[in-house]
């Protein structure tokens, strides 16, 4: 693997008194790895909270994983967070948005291996061809019943995705953003961004 500006993490949810999940625990470990192997020097960790979520937790998905790496020997100036996303899709929206401010083209992305086809998708539509990464995988430790249960909820949502982003041409932000005004969770937050 070659070396590259920025390691992603993406958020697995947070718990109501700011703790991450194990899936979330994984993907910091399998990013703190790439890191202390010097494959990239700044990390960027992901994620608001679930859109699912009705309570607002203590801390966000991005905090909590800042936190947990800091806890690994991670440089705290070494660390940066996206706490807009409240999916897979704002992951990678809001992430391009911080890393084109940076000029940093290339990252990692780590995530859990059941979610890498739909993190694959959201990624490769949103970033377009002037960016390059790689898909890290971190363990996960379910059950094979909970993972096919995941796998099926990945599955909805690629559809979802793809229903949302058909037309659109890889990496056209403001079609992209205005797309992810039809989700909810988006709406009031990207209203702005698309009418520009």
């Amino acid at each position: 693997m070659q070396q590259k500006d920025c390691i992603l993490v993406l958020g697995s949810g947070v718990s109501p008194d700011g703790s991450i999940t194990s899936i979330g625990r994984s993907r910091v470990e399998k990013g703190v790895e790439l890191y202390k192997k010097s494959f990239a020097q700044r990390m960027l960790f992901c994620g608001a909270y679930s859109y699912k979520l009705t309570q607002i937790p203590q801390k966000t998905e991005a905090q909590a994983m800042r936190d947990y790496a800091l806890s690994l020997g991670i440089a705290k100036e070494h660390c940066f967070l996206e706490e807009q996303s409240k999916d897979t899709l704002g992951n990678a929206y809001f992430a391009k948005q911080f890393l084109e401010r940076q000029n940093w083209r290339s990252f990692f992305v780590v995530t859990s291996n059941y979610h890498l086809p739909k993190t694959e998708y959201a990624f490769k539509k949103v970033f377009g061809k002037e960016f390059s990464f790689d898909l890290i995988p971190s363990l996960t430790y379910l059950s094979p019943e909970e993972i096919l249960t995941r796998l099926d909820s990945e599955k909805e949502k690629i559809h979802l995705y793809k229903g949302l982003l058909k037309n659109i041409l890889d990496g056209d932000d403001r079609a992209v953003a205005k797309a992810m005004t039809r989700l909810p969770w988006y709406a009031q937050i990207l209203k702005t961004t698309s009418l520009l």
